[in-house]
């Protein structure tokens, strides 16, 4: 993989609320629209950056609908030109768990409430995406990415999912990446990685991580950390 440019930076952004998070439900890739209250969470987050001079120079969303969507009120907001679809963005594919509430996987498939906490990223046993297949998706979307942006001085938009937002935060920040760690991705909340070299390394740093509570007007609701 090609190095980052220097000075690039990277704000994730995961989507608002949408209607499968809103049923509780395994999303995967199931393109479940935004809900009102997601729209108005995005609206927000425009706000928020209008008001402390976030910009940036392009942006980039999974196709599916609940992040196109976020990417297309930010844009809108912010006078950014369309976000650029980019399929590496969609959320990790979760097999016959997508469309699947809470009880119905308990009853269904136990096994998956079951698994330790080094199973959680591996969706193969259901049909989805394995871990390593997921790794190797986040390499590809950053090389891809690094191979478009070879400017100084840039600050990309990535709006996706919490699944893929997780595994990608990971992959920028940490060397080795670790099979687990905790980084929670709520609806809207927004983190800025700053690519920078050290001892010859390109690493990330993360610079601010902001839930939507922080500058949302809407009482946060937790829908669970399984149901991207």
């Amino acid at each position: 993989m090609p190095p980052p440019p220097a000075k690039l930076e990277l704000v994730l952004v995961r989507h608002g609320e949408s209607v499968g998070n809103r049923e509780g439900r395994m999303q995967g890739h199931r393109d479940y629209p935004l809900s009102p209250r997601g729209r108005e969470q995005a609206r927000e987050l425009a706000a928020f950056f209008r008001q402390r001079g976030v910009s940036f120079s392009s942006a980039y969303t999974s196709p599916l609908s609940r992040a196109k969507e976020t990417a297309q009120i930010l844009c809108a907001n912010l006078e950014l030109p369309p976000a650029v679809e980019d399929a590496d963005l969609k959320e990790i594919t979760a097999g016959c768990l997508e469309g699947l509430d809470h009880s119905q996987i308990v009853e269904r498939h136990p096994t998956f409430m079951q698994r330790g906490l080094e199973g959680l990223g591996d969706f193969s046993e259901f049909g989805g995406e394995s871990y390593d297949d997921m790794q190797a998706r986040v390499e590809r979307l950053c090389a891809g990415l690094y191979a478009r942006h070879d400017g100084q001085g840039e600050r990309l938009l990535l709006v996706s999912h919490g699944g893929l937002l997780f595994q990608l935060a990971k992959h920028l920040i940490s060397v080795p990446v670790p099979r687990v760690s905790i980084l929670r991705y709520g609806n809207c909340t927004a983190s800025l990685i700053r690519m920078r070299e050290r001892r010859g390394t390109w690493l990330g740093e993360l610079v601010w991580h902001v839930p939507l509570e922080l500058y949302g007007t809407d009482p946060h609701r937790d829908v669970g950390a399984l149901f991207r």
